[in-house]
């Protein structure tokens, strides 16, 4: 090996130090630990279902709040029995004449004895409920004309603590409003509000009086009191009193519809607030009761009116402007107020039936939470995370680095022991221990590979130059190049090698080999350079070239002598493709020297492919022995090179047949003259045998022209061979054109009996089965098998039984049809669609009979098929005694034979006594006009009368026409077959009505001949 530029020594700078990559790896798992659980954070979705629970619990609250609301209403509106109490006292009086409806509402002295008879109910009502006031208010007229400010009278009860124990002389209690004279009498103090009456103050909607006396005395009081009552939409204050409150109130209404006035509950918003304690709420939240008018708490929307709200938030107590409320989810609605965003959950009160006048109005129960105090602790929580991670994330950091420097530590020291061992190359390093052990591994591998080196520098070369064939090569580096001694001469490059020799001029060098040597591409894709050797030889030198890449890329070349290996090739493969005998083209070569022509059919012009056959080859072989035989097929290989031009192709295909391929004619004529000039050529060609005769070159060729017969080598190659079969079968020793007419007579023959062999093969034939039925009562009494054919050139029974007798297939015929037809009836017979105890008749061939191991397997496959069968004997052929014997003594066979076809030319007289049969069918050609045919007629008669007389059965086939089956069930026939009863198919059809009725007449009469 030669070293022509030394390599030079530069230190690597480029990757990663082991510090930076073990301080990395470790700062990568960090990081990956960090996103996964910043991922599961995520995907659990903490904070999102922490506030979704605080929600909930919102909601739940507000929810289990307003159920016990609700009963406090429900409670409190309960006053059925106050108002039943009134009613009965007012009917009383009035009945008593102690007050008037007319004057009722004129003053407190009018309504006194009502009032006085009805305060006793009031206190009694105000101590049984959870109520902090109760009213009774008398009024006859129509509101909307009493004008504003008028005096009604009435008694307003109020009780501060409801829940307390009731005084014994009502201490507890006050009046609001009522007469001067009842609060002297009942001894109850007066609020610092107090009236005798109550002032009309005309407000509409909005009062407690208003709305459900207006409503009944509209409406005629059609409806029960308790329907008209009616929740006030807005808190109210007394005149002169300070206590906000709402009220309940309903109608009194007499017996006689009569609406006087109502009576009604009332509860201060300081004691509804007691039974909605704010801190269900987080001490920051806010009840308020609503209003609404929206049929659909689940709009996304919801416009209300608060009544009454809490002041645990620092909201106002009460408030007249609308508030809206947007959906956000299925439980909670958001709204902002004083630019802070509450969450808010809404729970309805049911307080008016269905179809009270006052449904439309739906009274809430509204929960609300600032979302910054709601969400609170979800905030914290999150943000304690994020002080962890970013903990974490320090003391990992922290933790990598001086894991890393540790690690790389006692790396980072052998790695400088190897920098300094690389700056001399011819001394072997040695490596100090780091107390790890894979890397002490190392360091010994490293010394050691280092003396492995030394020693496989010269090792390389001794096992090159003990090889059988001759090596050179190379290595080539961006900054130096290697060669072997002998690389340049094995190239034919010695003259030219550069001096000094550079990577540059190494490549320069290279470069011309295509082109000064290139041969051919090996197939694994290596270059094969031909290089002339200065004694006129060839050498053929292979160059495989590798490319490694990575740090020290390089380009290796191995150049390898395959001189003898090439040579030996070319041998082989002129002997694949030469003759040796002839020296004409093989089969193979003659197809690929066509084939690459047939791709250019610019260059064929007029063409033509001659396929010849040597005459009088086997003759010779045998008189003169196969030498003399091998000279004549030498002496017309070489007549065939000598006489044809230089760019026609030859070939010998085997041992008598050649194939030549003219082409690039300008039409045939031109074409014809060089057959002529063949021709005669192989007439003057003779050889002298060693009997002194004259033995001239004698072929018999078949012509196939292109383009006229075809495109392609394949087709050229059939017509001429089908050209020349032809002219070997008719005159040999003459060349002829193809003919299309001939070879499409030829081809469908030989189609025919292609298809013919299959049918044996795979036995294509299918079996229709005709009825034949009894003379007496229609009912079927056996099948016949038809064999039917379905292929390209065969449709018909007749065609197959003629290919039988003439190629002696005649006893496959006979198996298939027994065992076939048999199979198929049985499998027919199982599914139900043929007739279980009917005979099968198979039409057998007379002087055919099975083996005995097919008689034995019929046996074996259709034992009790064997008992129905009945044997047709063909009318075809003459009757043998031994095929009928050995077919009558089947074991376990009825021994029934049939006579086919008994009156034509072939079923005559001596049949029918050999046969001896047990059925006789009568021709067709007898049936066919019997019923005008006085002679067909009498010859049936005497067939009846011979048949019957020795216990034969006579089955008239053909039968077409009502007139033929009157006739032949006139004559004495016993079965009938035909297409008027029912025509042959897979699945045979039922007898037809018609004949069904022809032989249900004719019986009939036969047994009722006057008709009676």
């Amino acid at each position: 090996m030669q070293n022509r530029k030394p390599h030079s020594q530069k230190a690597s700078q480029t990757g990663h130090s082991i510090f930076g990559t073990i301080l990395f790896s470790l700062l990568a798992v960090l990081a990956v630990e960090f996103l996964l659980l910043t991922f599961a954070v995520h995907v659990t979705r903490l904070g999102p279902q922490l506030n979704q629970n605080a929600e909930d619990i919102l909601a739940m609250q507000v929810d289990n709040r307003s159920r016990y609301l609700q009963s406090i209403f429900h409670d409190a509106q309960e006053l059925t029995s106050l108002s039943d109490a009134i009613n009965g006292l007012t009917q009383q009086l009035l009945d008593e004449g102690e007050i008037s409806l007319s004057t009722l509402d004129s003053s407190s002295d009018a309504a006194y004895p009502l009032l006085e008879a009805a305060a006793p109910e009031l206190i009694s009502t105000l101590r049984i409920k959870s109520v902090t006031g109760v009213f009774l208010i008398l009024n006859t007229h129509d509101l909307d004309k009493r004008k504003q400010d008028s005096l009604m009278p009435a008694i307003y009860l109020r009780d501060l603590d409801p829940d307390a124990a009731p005084s014994q002389r009502n201490a507890d209690l006050t009046f609001v409003r009522a007469p001067a004279q009842l609060v002297q009498s009942l001894s109850i103090a007066t609020d610092n509000s107090w009236s005798p009456t109550i002032r009309y103050r005309a407000l509409g909607n909005r009062g407690f009086l208003y709305p459900p006396f207006q409503a009944a005395y509209k409406d005629g009081a059609s409806l029960a009191a308790s329907d008209y009552g009616h929740w006030t939409s807005q808190s109210y204050l007394v005149p002169g009193d300070t206590h906000e409150a709402i009220a309940y109130s309903q109608p009194l209404i007499l017996p006689d519809g009569t609406v006087y006035g109502v009576i009604g509950v009332e509860l201060l918003a300081d004691y509804l607030w007691e039974n909605l304690p704010c801190s269900e709420l987080q001490n920051n939240g806010t009840y308020f009761l609503a209003v609404t008018d929206t049929e659909e708490l689940s709009a996304s929307e919801l416009q209300l009116r608060p009544v009454l709200r809490s002041h645990c938030d620092g909201q106002p107590g009460s408030a007249d402007e609308s508030l809206t409320l947007r959906l956000h989810s299925a439980h909670t609605h958001r709204y902002l107020f004083s630019n802070a965003l509450y969450i808010a959950s809404v729970s309805p009160l049911n307080l008016y039936n269905r179809n009270a006048p006052f449904s439309g109005k739906h009274w809430l129960l509204v929960g609300s939470v600032p979302a910054v105090q709601l969400f609170a602790f979800a905030q914290r929580l999150k943000q304690l995370f994020s002080f962890i991670m970013l903990i974490t994330l320090a003391v990992g950091f922290v933790c990598s680095w001086l894991i890393s420097r540790r690690l790389a530590r006692p790396v980072a020291k052998l790695s400088a022991e190897v920098a300094a061992a690389e700056a001399d190359s011819s001394a072997i390093p040695h490596l100090s221990t780091t107390g790890i052990r894979e890397l002490d591994q190392f360091s010994s591998a490293f010394t050691q590979l280092s003396k492995d080196v030394l020693d496989s520098s010269t090792r390389f070369l001794r096992i090159m130059k003990l090889a059988s064939a001759e090596l050179g090569g190379y290595e080539l580096r961006d900054d130096s190049v290697y060669v072997t001694d002998n690389f340049f001469s094995m190239l034919g490059l010695a003259q030219e090698q550069p001096d000094p020799l550079t990577p540059k001029a190494f490549r320069a060098l290279m470069g011309t080999l295509e082109q000064r040597w290139f041969y051919r591409l090996s197939p694994a894709n290596n270059k094969v350079f031909a290089i002339p050797q200065p004694d006129g030889s060839t050498h053929y030198i292979t160059l495989r070239i590798t490319h490694i890449l990575g740090e020290s890329a390089s380009e290796v070349g191995l150049a390898e002598d395959m001189t003898t290996t090439v040579l030996e090739q070319q041998r082989i493969e002129h002997e694949r493709d030469y003759d040796t005998l002839t020296g004409l083209y093989r089969r193979r070569a003659f197809d690929r020297a066509c084939d690459a022509l047939f791709q250019q059919p610019e260059k064929l012009g007029c063409a033509a492919l001659l396929m010849m056959d040597l005459d009088n080859l086997k003759q010779i072989n045998d008189t003169y022995g196969h030498d003399w035989g091998d000279q004549y097929i030498r002496q017309t290989g070489q007549c065939f090179a000598a006489n044809t031009p230089a760019s026609t192709i030859c070939s010998r295909l085997s041992g008598d047949e050649f194939l030549i391929f003219f082409y690039g004619y300008q039409d045939q004529a031109q074409l014809r003259a060089q057959l002529e000039l063949l021709s005669a050529a192989l007439q003057r060609s003779v050889s002298i045998l060693p009997n002194g005769k004259q033995l001239h070159i004698s072929i018999s060729g078949g012509i196939a022209w292109y383009p006229t017969d075809g495109h392609d080598l394949l087709t050229l190659k059939k017509y001429a061979d089908f050209a020349m079969y032809q002219v070997k079968h008719s005159h040999k020793g003459r060349m002829c054109d193809f003919d299309i007419g001939s070879y499409h007579q030829e081809a469908y023959a030989a189609q025919t009996q292609q298809d013919f062999e299959r049918l044996l093969q795979e036995e294509l034939v299918s079996y229709h089965f005709q009825p034949i039925y009894s003379a007496r009562s229609g009912r079927i009494a056996a099948y016949e098998a038809l064999m039917r054919v379905d292929l390209p050139t065969l449709h018909s029974p007749a065609q197959v039984m003629q290919l039988a007798h003439e190629t002696g297939r005649l006893y496959e015929i006979e198996r298939i049809t027994v065992f076939h037809s048999s199979e198929i009836f049985q499998r027919m017979q199982a599914q139900g669609l043929l007739q279980s105890d009917a005979l099968l008749f198979i039409n057998s061939i007379a002087n055919v009979s099975l083996t005995v191991e097919d008689v034995e397997e019929y046996a074996q496959r259709y034992p009790e098929l064997l008992k129905r069968l009945v044997v047709e004997i063909t009318e075809q052929e003459d009757l043998d005694r031994a095929c009928l014997e050995r077919k009558r003594n089947v074991p376990g066979f009825s021994g029934s034979f049939a006579l086919d076809d008994y009156g034509s030319c072939y079923s005559n007289e001596l049949n029918l006594l050999e046969l001896s049969p047990r059925y006789i069918k009568i021709d067709i050609s007898i049936v066919r006009g019997i019923d005008t045919d006085r002679d067909k007629q009498q010859i049936v008669s005497n067939i009846v009368a011979y048949a019957h007389a020795r216990s034969m059965q006579l089955i008239a086939e053909g039968i077409e026409t009502e007139a033929q089956l009157r006739t032949v069930i006139g004559l004495g026939v016993d079965l009938l077959q035909g297409y008027y009863l029912s025509r042959p198919a897979a699945v045979p059809a039922p007898i037809a009505p018609a004949a069904q009725a022809v032989i249900d007449q004719l019986e009939h009469q036969r047994f009722n001949p006057l008709g009676l």
